[in-house]
Order: structure tokens, then C-alpha cells, then sequence
């Protein structure tokens, strides 16, 4: 009797490879093609609503246009097929069916994703169509007037990509059988393999390629080696990648500094420029190897570089580079070259001069008051002053004390402002009644001097989005200058405008059918001239600082006006002519009526 014949490893290696591959080319193809069908259907789901929203939302914008001829439009735009849906269940309106035809469509109340909508939620739902044979993705939402709003696409799309990613892994099983018996035919040979992976590792090592290893599969003295080898490629690789993430770090923080860094070799030359630096000088995006001539012609630049390659080290050092003031630092190298560091504070500089102005400017403002003060004060403890002389003086220094008050009051007001410890509360304000409320306190010497205010506010603009408080002062400061300027016999007229945006430079209003509303405060007073209306909304800042400080004015109302417009997001700018009058305009975010 014959003993059965037995398998070679070469044949069992084949065999192996070839139930292997099979096993994984049937598992794969069931479940990349369940898994692959679902994630479509999922990203076709979320397609879906977001066209189901944008439908809703036409929905509910047009209560007139009858449910089919609307949804013959919306699905005529989108591809899809969109139905309006009763309560009840019955179609008012299907893109796919005619007037005519809708009285024959079935209730829809049993439908899964209408049950869901009509609990308000979105319904979704995958059903087979038998009209056209194919499974069809349902998405459904509560819409306008109490109506459903379905909206359905066909997967045949997904099912067919689906299959066609299933051919295609069948296709690689099929070449991965073709290869698999290739290599068993290959097995009488794999006993070198071992040596010639060894030595195509220690190749790869010599030119720089760390990453590869030879992975050995036998404990003799050919694994040993293999091991020994894997082992000294990752030390390096590690070592080499410590090496190189620490790089990527330093040059990270270095491109994170707000301080420009220019790196410069033995003989001067670019060798590194962080983005800071490259936008101080306007440099290229590569500067490598330009000269110090190349990155700046400046006289104490050069002079700076020349001191740094010559082994000194530079304190910090100011220079001027254009509109810029540059703070300056240098470190030379030990192996030559030098490393310089730039700080731009010319806005530093800036903010110290206007600090600088400002102190100056409220100290003249607050010493002319008290000033008058002490000198009227120290007349009145006279004994023999006449009687009406004493009351004169007195009404004069009870007006300084309050201009005096005036100014404390609004430099407090600005100081809460500029350091952000006061809020806007923005709620629904009319304009007409903030107006009002504002030109009360002016209503009596209007009366004296004959000036007439006028409001004339657009029916569809007539109210804001601004805090009351902060509001009535920006009418309160506007209509105390107005009114200080406008002769007698002259008016004071407020109008509003619609806009889409926050100024004639600003962002366009990110808030659907809202916008801004732009308000007009126009005097027909003396007007100003052309040159001073830049900085107008500057603290302190007068046409005419005589007659203002005649007329008791602070210098800070327009200040205020500017920050307290800017911290509700708008705009403000100032318009005039000499001779007929001030336009004062600034924009608030639009309230609902």
C-alpha cells in the first residue's frame, strides 16, 4: 500500500498564500463595500441637509408661492426631489408629479422620516423604490406653516461606486494569486535571502538611509548579524531624529518671534532670516546669501553689521529704518558670523509721544480752570469787594468748577472706555426716542438761541442695536458741539440711512437681513475747515481753542463719540464746509422692530 503523497513546503507555502489572499480579498470586498456604502450614504445624507435647510428657509421666505409650483422650482435648481408635505400626511407639492397627479400620490404619514420631522427633528431614512428600482435616501424637516419639507435623491451612484471599488479589489486579489504563486516558486532560493537583505541594509546605511531593516527570522549567526544591524540603524535613527526635531524646534520658536533674526556667515552674508525679519526689511522669501548692502543701505545698519563680524558684542542699539525705529542687538559666533536681533517699538515710540501729548494737553486744560479759580478766590477774601462784583466772581469761579467737573467726568469716562472695564449692552433702541431723550437737556437754550432740531428717520431704519446710556451720550456730545456752533436762528437736523455695512471702509454685516443704519447729525453752523477734520475725534484737540475753551468745551467729546461708536462696531467720520455747517455720521448695527 502506497503511503498518500505529501505536500512540500513550497506547495504548502502556496497553498497558504493562496487561502490567505482569498480569504482577505472575500473579507475585504464584503466589508469595504458595506463599510464604503455607508460612509457614501452618510456624506450624501449631509450634502442632503444642508439643501434641505436651504430649501426650508426659501420655504418659509415665500408664504405665497404655491407647495408643487415651489418645489417644481427647488428641485428644477438642486437636482433633487423635494415634496411639501400636510400634517396630515397628504402631498401639497412634489417636484416629480404634476398638479393633477399629486391627488393620487399615497399618504405620507406612515413614512419613517416624516414621523421623525414631524416630532421636530430631521427624518432620514433609505428605502427601494419601486418605481425605479433603486434605493432612494429620504431627508425630512419641519418647514413653514406647519408643512414637511422632504427632500430625496437616488443611490444608484453609491451602489455603483461601490461595486466598482469591489471589482477592483477583486481584480488586485486575483494579480495578488498571481503573485503569490510566483513567489513559492521562488522558495528553493529564500535560504540566501537572509544575506543578501543583510547586506542591501548595510548599503542603505552607508548612503543615509536609516529606515531600513533587516528583520531577521532565524537565531543563528546570520540573525545575529541581522539583529545587530537593526539594532545600530535605530540607535542612529533615534539619535538623528532627536537631533532633528530639537532643529525643528528652535527654528520654530525662532520663526515665532516677533523680533526679527538675521543670522549672517563669516563674510557676511545671509544665512537665515525669520518671517519677522523678512517683513521688516522686505526681503525675499528665501534671502540666502544676499549682503548686508542687499538687505539695507542704512548707514548705522552696516555699521552695526561691521562691529558684529568683528567679534563684537552689540548692546542694544536704536536706529531708524524707514517709518520704522528698530531696537537693535548683536551676538558674533564662535565659528564666525554674527547673529542679529531686531525689535520694531516704533509703535512704542508712538504711544509714548501720544502719552507724552496727552499729559501735556491735560495739564494745560485743567490748569486754565484752576487758574481762574484761585485767582477769582483769592480777589473774594477781599472785604471791600463791592457786592455785585463778589456775585460776578463767584458765578465765574462756579463756572470754572464746573468746567473743571466737566473734564474730570469725561476723561474718566474715556479712561473706563480705552481700558475695556466698561461693556456695551446692546439692546432694540429708537432712534426717535433716544433723539428726544438727548435734546431734552438742550431744549431750553435752544429756545434762547432760535435753533430748531429737526429729525427726520427713515420709517425702515428707525431703530439700533446700541447700548441706551451709551447711545444718548453720543447725542448728548454731538448735539452740545451742534449747538455751540450753529448761530441763531439756525437748525440742528438728525437723519438715518439704511446700510451693509459698518462704513464706507468697513466689513459687510455678517447678519442676513439686518445691516446697519447710518446717523446724521447736521448743523448749519460755521463749519470746519478742511484741514482740521482728521483729527477732530483726537482727545483735546480744538479748530478753535480759544473759543472753546471760551464756550466751555472740553476737548473730549468727540473722543468719546469715536470709541463709544467703535465698541459697538460701527464707524463714525465728520463732513463740513466752512460756512455751511458740520455733518457729523456714525453707524450702528440695525435693531428689529
Amino acid at each position: 500500500m502506497s503511503s498518500p503523497a505529501r505536500l512540500r513546503a513550497a506547495q504548502k507555502l502556496f497553498l497558504s498564500y493562496l487561502v490567505l489572499i482569498g480569504a482577505t480579498v472575500a473579507t475585504l470586498t464584503v466589508a469595504v463595500g458595506f463599510t464604503l456604502r455607508r460612509q457614501l450614504i452618510d456624506l450624501e445624507a449631509d450634502g442632503l441637509r444642508r439643501e434641505l435647510f436651504l430649501v426650508i428657509s426659501i420655504h418659509r421666505q415665500s408664504p405665497d408661492v404655491p407647495p408643487d409650483r415651489l418645489a417644481d422650482s427647488l428641485g428644477a435648481l438642486s437636482g433633487r426631489r423635494v415634496t411639501f408635505i400636510a400634517r396630515n400626511g397628504r402631498v401639497l407639492g412634489d417636484s416629480e408629479e404634476d398638479g393633477p397627479g399629486l391627488a393620487h400620490m399615497e399618504n405620507h404619514l406612515n413614512r419613517p422620516e416624516v414621523r421623525v420631522a414631524l416630532q421636530g427633528r430631521v427624518g432620514r431614512s433609505v428605502r427601494y423604490s419601486r418605481s425605479i428600482r433603486i434605493d432612494q435616501l429620504y431627508l425630512a424637516a419641519p418647514g413653514a406653516r406647519g408643512q414637511i419639507v422632504r427632500l430625496s435623491i437616488a443611490l444608484h451612484d453609491v451602489d455603483e461606486a461601490v461595486s466598482r471599488i469591489q471589482r477592483r479589489i477583486v481584480v488586485g486579489g486575483g494579480i495578488a494569486l498571481v503573485i503569490a504563486g510566483l513567489l513559492s516558486l521562488g522558495f528553493s532560493v529564500a535560504v540566501t535571502r537572509p544575506l543578501r537583505r543583510a547586506a542591501e541594509v548595510a548599503r542603505a546605511m552607508a548612503g543615509g538611509d536609516l529606515s531600513r531593516r533587516v528583520q531577521p527570522r532565524h537565531r543563528d549567526e546570520l540573525g545575529e548579524l541581522a539583529y545587530v544591524l537593526d539594532s545600530l540603524a535605530g540607535e542612529l535613527q533615534r539619535r538623528l531624529g532627536q537631533l532633528e526635531g530639537e532643529r525643528a524646534e528652535m527654528q520654530t520658536l525662532i520663526d515665532a518671534m516677533s523680533e526679527g533674526v538675521l543670522a549672517l556667515g563669516p563674510e557676511g552674508s545671509v544665512r537665515r532670516a525669520n518671517p519677522a525679519a523678512r517683513r521688516i526689511f522686505g526681503l525675499r522669501d528665501d534671502p540666502y546669501g544676499l549682503s548686508p548692502q542687499e538687505v539695507a543701505r542704512r548707514p548705522a545698519f552696516l555699521r552695526l553689521v561691521e562691529r558684529a563680524l568683528a567679534g563684537e558684542q552689540v548692546t542694544p542699539t536704536e536706529l531708524a529704518y524707514g517709518s520704522q525705529q528698530l531696537l537693535a542687538t548683536a551676538q558674533p559666533l564662535v565659528s564666525g558670523g554674527a547673529v542679529l536681533v531686531f525689535l520694531d517699538v516704533s509703535e512704542l515710540r508712538r504711544l509714548e509721544g501720544a502719552r507724552r501729548d496727552f499729559v501735556a494737553n491735560a495739564s494745560h486744560e485743567l490748569k486754565t480752570p484752576l487758574t481762574a479759580i484761585r485767582g477769582y478766590s483769592e480777589t473774594l477774601l477781599d472785604d471791600d469787594l463791592p457786592p455785585n462784583l463778589r456775585r460776578q466772581f463767584a458765578e465765574t469761579v462756579k463756572a470754572n468748577a464746573d468746567r473743571l467737573q466737566r473734564i474730570v467726568d469725561d476723561l474718566l469716562d474715556l479712561s473706563r472706555i480705552e481700558s475695556g472695564s466698561w461693556r456695551a449692552e446692546p439692546e432694540t433702541v429708537a432712534v426717535v426716542e433716544a433723539v428726544e431723550d438727548a435734546w431734552s437737556a438742550f431744549e431750553a437754550a435752544a429756545v434762547v438761541k432760535r435753533v430748531e432740531l429737526r429729525v427726520e428717520v427713515s420709517p425702515a431704519c428707525d431703530h439700533v442695536q446700541a447700548d441706551p446710556s451709551a447711545l444718548r451720550q453720543i447725542l448728548t456730545n454731538l448735539f452740545h458741539n451742534a449747538l455751540r456752533h450753529t448761530p441763531s436762528g439756525g437748525a440742528i437736523t438728525v437723519t438715518t440711512h439704511c446700510c451693509v455695512t459698518s462704513g464706507r471702509d468697513g466689513p459687510a454685516s455678517s447678519v442676513p437681513g439686518t445691516g446697519w443704519v447710518q446717523v446724521e447729525v447736521r448743523d448749519t453752523g460755521c463749519g470746519i475747515p478742511a484741514a482740521h477734520l482728521p483729527r477732530i475725534f483726537e482727545r483735546f484737540y480744538r479748530v478753535d481753542a480759544s473759543r472753546s475753551r471760551a464756550e466751555g468745551g472740553t476737548g473730549l467729546g468727540l473722543a468719546i463719540v469715536r470709541h463709544l461708536v467703535e465698541s459697538h462696531g460701527g464707524q463714525v467720520e465728520a463732513e463740513s464746509e466752512l460756512g455751511q455747517g458740520t455733518t457729523i455720521r456714525f453707524t450702528l448695527p440695525a435693531g428689529e422692530d
